[in-house]
């Protein structure tokens, strides 16, 4: 709290790692960063630019990890106990203790893959209480989350193609001869349609030709989907921002 004017309940730090996200970037900075709030691409060390959409993938996970084990002391400690209770280890702990940042990786690929599997796996984990409860009521907070998820995953104003967490390939498989039926390009190879296509293992009657994997971290960083997805995480955030910043507000520090 401050000596004067009204009491402060929380701060931005580490603005030396600010990025002016309208300044031209060419390559990543090195991986930084707590490997729970790691995004993906970060975690991965993707050569890729970071953009906007690191520090939201940041921000789902420490909303995540303090809705799982408490916002204080109080809260942390009750939590504690509950989890001790479990017979299933927290699957968010393993954003911890993997020690291989690529391990983490590929954990938080699975958790977040689609909604039911996030929901199984975290979400359900927040406590939500009844009013004569001693639990902590976090429901404002899933609630937030759930809906900052949907957004950067499954966001509907965007293709599907953008959706999700896990690489995929397209499931068509066309063989050599199908591909010269489109067309051939100027210097007599396969149409400009396949230049993204890579050779497949030969066939004894034919070379299949199999696309590459596709990341969908890496398709939503192009400009028109990045775009829009970020819109819609801003609406989120101004939909759930009363009642989930009141309630991590609602024991501020003495």
């Amino acid at each position: 709290a401050t000596t004067d004017g009204p009491p402060v309940y929380g701060m931005l730090i580490d603005f030396d790692c600010a990025i002016d996200p309208n300044m031209e970037r060419v390559a990543r900075p090195e991986q930084t960063g707590t490997k729970p709030f790691m995004s993906v691409p970060n975690l991965e060390g993707h050569p890729e630019q970071r953009t906007e959409l690191d520090d939201w993938e940041s921000l789902l996970y420490v909303l995540c990890w303090i809705a799982t084990f408490g916002i204080n002391d109080k809260d942390r400690s009750i939590m504690a106990e509950m989890h001790k209770g479990n017979e299933v280890p927290l699957e968010i702990a393993e954003w911890h203790t993997s020690r291989k940042m690529v391990a983490i990786a590929v954990k938080k690929r699975l958790h977040l893959h689609d909604l039911q599997s996030f929901t199984d796996d975290i979400f359900d984990r927040f406590p939500i209480s009844s009013e004569d409860s001693k639990i902590p009521d976090y429901r404002s907070l899933q609630s937030l989350a759930v809906d900052l998820y949907r957004a950067m995953f499954q966001y509907p104003k965007v293709d599907e193609k953008y959706h999700g967490a896990r690489k995929r390939k397209d499931d068509g498989v066309l063989s050599k001869r199908s591909m010269y039926k489109f067309g051939s390009s100027k210097d007599g190879g396969p149409h400009p349609l396949f230049k993204n296509m890579t050779m497949g293992p030969s066939d004894s009657t034919d070379n299949l030709m199999k696309p590459k994997a596709v990341d969908p971290f890496v398709l939503r960083t192009e400009h028109s989907a990045k775009t829009k997805i970020i819109k819609g995480l801003n609406r989120k955030l101004e939909k759930h921002a009363k009642p989930a910043i009141g309630r991590l507000a609602a024991d501020p520090p003495k």
